[in-house]
Parts: C-alpha cells; structure tokens; sequence
C-alpha cells in the first residue's frame, strides 16, 4: 500500500505541473508572440522483482518479468515555437517575422535576448526601441523627422523625409538550432543557452531566416479549445490518482483493524 500512496502521490504533483502550465498558456493567450509552454513526462525508475530472461529452478527461462513501476516525473517544461496567426496593426514600426528568426534587443547592462514580438517605438534619438526602451540591435536607425517609415518583406527599411524616400539599410535577424533550448527570461525575451546553441544571423528572406510583415504583430499560438480539453484531462488525471490515495488509505485501515 505504501507504494501505491507514493506512486499516486507523483501522478497528482505532475498534473498539478500540468495544470499551471495550461494555467499560464490561457492567461497569455491575447499575449503578443507568446509560445505555448508544454510540460512533458516520463515513467520513473522500476522495481524489478525478476529480471526478463531470467532462469527459475525448474532451467527455464521467465519470458516477461517482473517488474514494478515506482511512478511519473516531469521530463521537460518547453516552448512550442509554432507561428501564431497574424494581426493587423496601424504602426510602421510594428512588424511580425513569418518563419524562425527573432528579433535581437539588447538589455540596459549589455546582454543580448531575443524576442518575436515586433511592437517597436522610435525615440527621440531616431533609435528603434522596443515597449521598455530596450535597443533593437539590428534596426537601422530612423531619421527623427521621417513622416513615414517603410519595411519591405526581406528586411529593407525605407524612410520618407520631407517628402523624399530613402533606403536606410536592413534588418537583421537571429535563429537558433535549438530554439526550444533558449531561456525564459519572461517579458516576451528568450536568452542564449548551451541548449540553444549560439545565435545564427541573417537577414530576412535568407537562409530561412523568415520574412516580415509591417502592420502586423504576431499573437499567441496558444489555441483555448485544446487548452481546455487539456486541463479536463488533467483533472480528471488528479482525481483518479487521488481516488488510488483513497483506496490504498482505506487497505491500510483495514489491516489496522484486523485483531
């Protein structure tokens, strides 16, 4: 009985992970470029009783085994990186990447993160920042007296001042070989890890760097429905290990009854 209390007892602590994980992916759903946190298990070590192939006295070979599981531990806490639908937006400096590239922004004490999340400002030094006045690293800068600001699918930036046009260089982009490897800094960022291998950059349309979109933001991929079929399935998942906890605890009384 005591095994069965401990094997149920790590069948509700990991749905208890999997429900703050569907927890965060609904309450990011409106979220700009928020990527769908999964969470992902694996069976624990096993008792074994008697090995498969085994001999017994009678100098025959046990075909199967015994062999006990011990319960369920969480095996990874990861992003889905899938592209999330694009919606339309009036700024010029809003921008979605279509592909595999992230924007590179460069913190107050020089670190470099990542981000998908295209919603930029301009500002009062022409310098392309993002919503906390982070610098995006690899934006031209813009004219402060440009009327219009122009950003071509491959990257181009283009500027109008007082009524002339000029190109003003382009974007460059970052990938990575792992993606799912990058760290969760939180505030739409991503930093390097010895899992995500060392950024790879490019410009757009290159080398499948992605290609962009002004006037569009990329949102949440998080889809509700499966959310919500998910967190069903966790919970009933919780209810019938606690049941497990409830029969085993009701054996063990009955044992503590017996005269």
């Amino acid at each position: 009985m005591n095994r069965t209390l401990w094997i149920a007892a790590s069948g509700m602590e990991v749905q208890e992970l999997r429900t703050n994980t569907i927890a965060n992916n609904i309450a990011n759903v409106s979220t700009t470029a928020y990527k769908r946190g999964v969470a992902e298990f694996q069976d624990m070590l096993y008792q074994r009783m008697a090995a498969p192939g085994s001999s017994t006295a009678a100098a025959s070979d046990i075909p199967s085994g015994l062999q006990i599981g011990t319960g369920v531990a969480t095996g990874s806490g990861t992003k889905y990186f899938g592209q999330g639908e694009l919606q339309s937006s009036s700024s010029d400096l809003d921008v979605a990447i279509q592909g595999s590239g992230f924007f590179q922004v460069q913190m107050p004490d020089g670190q470099l993160t990542y981000t998908r999340a295209g919603s930029f400002f301009r500002n009062s030094s022409g310098m392309v920042v993002t919503a906390e006045g982070y610098e995006v690293v690899g934006f031209p800068t813009i004219s402060t007296n440009a009327s219009s600001i122009t950003i071509a699918s491959d990257g181009t930036v283009s500027e109008t001042v007082n009524g002339q046009t000029s190109e003003k260089g382009r974007i460059q982009l970052a990938r990575f070989a792992n993606p799912e490897g990058l760290a969760f800094i939180g505030r739409n960022l991503y930093g390097e890890s010895e899992a995500s291998g060392a950024p790879q950059l490019g410009n757009p349309a290159t080398s499948d760097f992605g290609t962009l979109q002004q006037h569009y933001l990329e949102g949440s991929n998080v889809e509700v429905v499966k959310e919500m079929v998910d967190l069903i399935a966790a919970q009933r998942a919780y209810e019938l290990n606690s049941k497990c906890i409830k029969s085993a605890s009701e054996m063990l009384q009955m044992v503590a009854n017996m005269k």
